[in-house]
């Protein structure tokens, strides 16, 4: 049994391959179900989420646990098997001396030169150049509307304003922070009708850019655009809702 365990361990590279990549996948489930759980609007897709994530959770503990029991077999249980030095036999060198000793024939070698080896450039001289990073392009309202009165000073929208209207890709100006900051999204909808999903950030933003919405994907009409700021523990104040007319 020892000598079997012993011929497994000894590629223990290929067993902790294996056993990252295995790692990998549970990662990656536990990103995914996260997530879920963040964009999802049903409390059972919800729960189907953070079960997904105390799975990967699970799964990679039993990784780390049979990574650290292959490290303890290969390391303490089942060391590696050093040669016996002394059970190889040595030779014993024979040495033949003649009768007569034959004197070394003496040959007049030449000093080399050294050539000079020219140098090769792989990588020629360029010019430097600036890049100009592209700015986000943002179309212009017909009306710029007012400010929301949103209660939160760290959930604003202050462009585009209340009453606005926008056509193709607008650029959204605002707060987003919060004690214990996690995240914010942008949702939308027809009024009285189901929030949609735009786009989510993990970055807190005091007073600038927020993100961008192209209203070019929806039909014209009048439709509400809400900031939802959202804390570690899930929680999130009153979101920030403007009316706009998109064109």
């Amino acid at each position: 049994m020892l000598e079997f365990l012993r011929s497994i361990i000894q590629y223990d590279f290929v067993i902790y391959f294996l056993l990252a990549l295995i790692a990998v996948y549970f990662v990656r489930k536990i990103w995914v179900g996260r997530h879920n759980r963040t964009s999802s609007i049903f409390s059972l897709e919800r729960e189907h989420a953070s079960s997904e994530i105390a799975n990967g959770f699970i799964g990679l503990l039993v990784v780390f646990g049979l990574m650290m029991g292959v490290f303890y077999l290969s390391n303490t249980v089942i060391p590696p098997v050093l040669p016996d030095l002394q059970q190889t036999p040595t030779a014993t060198p024979l040495i033949e001396i003649p009768d007569t000793p034959t004197p070394p024939v003496l040959i007049r070698t030449s000093t080399p030169t050294s050539t000079p080896t020219p140098t090769i450039s792989l990588f020629p001289t360029l010019e430097a150049v600036t890049l100009t990073p592209p700015t986000l392009p943002t179309t212009a309202s017909q009306n710029a509307g007012q400010s929301p009165s949103c209660p939160n000073p760290g959930v604003q929208i202050t462009r585009p304003g209340n009453g606005a209207t926008i056509q193709g890709m607008v650029q959204i100006m605002g707060a987003a922070v919060v004690e214990n900051f996690d995240y914010y999204k942008f949702e939308y909808r027809i009024p009285g009708g189901e929030w949609a999903f735009v786009d989510r950030y993990n970055i807190a933003v005091t007073n600038g850019v927020l993100g961008a919405w192209n209203s070019d994907t929806v039909p014209p009409g009048q439709y509400e655009l809400r900031l939802i700021v959202v804390d570690l523990s899930g929680n999130y104040p009153t979101p920030c809702v403007v009316r706009l007319t998109a064109q």
